[in-house]
């Protein structure tokens, strides 16, 4: 499988997050989702890509700080 045919690069080639993006609270982090992105689903794709990518190096507050974003972002797109 060639690198152009994993759905991985196709994400990272659309959006590059500002250094840091990530590590704000959770409601920097959903309001710039939201504002760099077209709809909910592509907000979420977007977070929770970046939370698989982190796996293991991303701590549990983070992890924490990351999942409130998810429900900021629901509330933000009227869910």
């Amino acid at each position: 499988m060639e690198k152009k045919d994993l759905w991985s690069a196709d994400v990272e080639t659309k959006w590059h997050p500002p250094e840091g993006f990530f590590e704000q609270s959770a409601e920097e982090v959903a309001k710039g989702l939201k504002d760099a992105s077209d709809s909910l689903a592509q907000a979420m794709d977007r977070l929770n890509f970046y939370i698989n990518r982190a796996g293991a190096k991303l701590s549990e507050e983070r992890k924490v700080e990351l999942e409130k974003a998810k429900k900021i972002l629901d509330e933000l797109y009227g869910k």
